[in-house]
């Protein structure tokens, strides 16, 4: 048997002469989007310590924040994106204490109990500003809406990571297991647009609610 690796398809020519074309399991490319700002509604939750929080007045206040889509008993992508998400902890080091929250959403909330989420907080090694949220669906379906990652059957959700800076508007989207590098690099981007417009940050952050 013969193969010849092509930029399309691997054509295998048998021994009988016939001709296959196994298309290859090819990964999707990691890609990011600008999104246009969001209004992000300000959804009663409970965190993996089983706290009810507001999603806009305590999670995410006036920091940069990195928003990931999982549930706990996922075994396909949602382990891949924790583990880049477990990368981008290690790579913001004390900015994520200072001005990044991490947050981790689930999806699934009517199986995802705080519980689940904590033990698998523990499971990834995640620092206190990482934060794992559930709640009840209708709060968490508004806030995915809000997040334009909604979608009816979690079982089948997109590979997607979030960043955005809520006081300035500015949002990006991950597609595809993106290199947390990447994602870092833009979480850098915002802060340092924070530094350059100070005032703007002041203003807008007496607005939360």
């Amino acid at each position: 048997m013969l193969f010849e690796l092509t930029h399309k398809a691997i054509i295998v020519i048998l021994a009988s002469g016939t001709l296959t074309t196994i298309l290859p399991n090819v990964p999707p490319i990691a890609t990011s989007v600008a999104m246009p700002a969001v209004q992000l509604p300000n959804a009663e939750l409970q965190d993996q310590h089983g706290a009810l929080v507001r999603f806009t007045r305590d999670i995410v206040g006036d920091r940069i924040i990195a928003i990931s889509f999982i549930y706990t008993d996922c075994n396909t992508t949602c382990p891949v994106i924790l583990s880049i998400f477990s990368k981008l902890q290690s790579r913001l080091g004390e900015k994520q204490a200072q001005n990044v929250r991490m947050v981790s959403l689930s999806i699934n909330p009517a199986m995802d109990t705080p519980a689940r989420l904590k033990t698998y907080a523990e499971h990834f090694a995640a620092k206190p500003e990482w934060i794992w949220l559930t709640g009840k669906k209708a709060q968490v379906d508004a806030l995915l809406k809000a997040l334009e990652v909604y979608t009816t059957d979690h079982t089948n959700h997109a590979s997607a990571i979030l960043v955005g800076d809520p006081i300035r508007g500015e949002w990006r989207r991950f597609n595809n297991f993106s290199n947390p590098e990447a994602i870092a690099e833009k979480i850098d981007e915002l802060l340092v647009a924070r530094e350059e417009s100070p005032r703007q940050r002041i203003s807008a952050s007496h607005e939360i609610r």
